[in-house]
């Protein structure tokens, strides 16, 4: 006999794998599938940097790698905080990834930019990225088109939605 659930049972039980997708997607407590891959690739002096770097520093670093930049801009650039930024920043340079440049015309602003580590680095975080992205897409290939829009059109509307309080709160164009 098939199950047939209720509106609020499916609802209740996609709850639970969108928290549980979430999870997954985050790091799936076997390790850091995501670090392994990384410091496989990297030359041993390196291995260990790049296994202790926070995500959010990674990230910036990668924003730096995308032309010459101030403290300021890269915190524009990301929507981060200066201060933030500014943190993570040293970070970088302490770590041999990033160098200050003063600018000759000005005395006041430093430009950001990638030593060889530091370009090494963003190329490995841009691979592991690429097959990421890889892996999901072999991963949908499984499902239908009409199966795919659905997940595009929930997925969407989860992505376009607001919390008000601890409620999310769907986009403005659906009920």
């Amino acid at each position: 006999m098939v199950s047939v659930k209720t509106k609020l049972e499916l609802i209740d039980t996609i709850t639970g794998l969108v928290s549980a997708v979430g999870d997954r997607l985050r790091n799936d407590g076997e390790g850091d599938a995501e670090r392994d891959f990384m410091a496989a690739a990297c030359p041993e002096r390196l291995q260990q940097l790049v296994r202790t770097l926070p995500t959010p520093t990674m990230h910036l670093l990668a924003e730096i790698a995308e032309g010459p930049v101030s403290v300021v801009g890269l915190a524009a650039r990301s929507g981060r905080l200066k201060g933030t930024v500014s943190k993570h920043v040293q970070r970088l340079v302490e770590a041999g990834l990033v160098v200050r440049t003063p600018l000759p015309d000005n005395r006041k602003e430093i430009e950001l930019g990638l030593t060889a580590d530091g370009e090494l680095v963003v190329d490995l975080h841009r691979r592991l990225h690429e097959e990421m992205d890889r892996g999901a897409r072999d991963f949908l290939l499984r499902y239908s088109g009409a199966e795919l829009q659905v997940l595009v059109k929930v997925l969407g509307d989860l992505a376009g939605a607001h919390k008000d309080g601890v409620r999310l709160v769907p986009p403005a164009d659906r009920p």
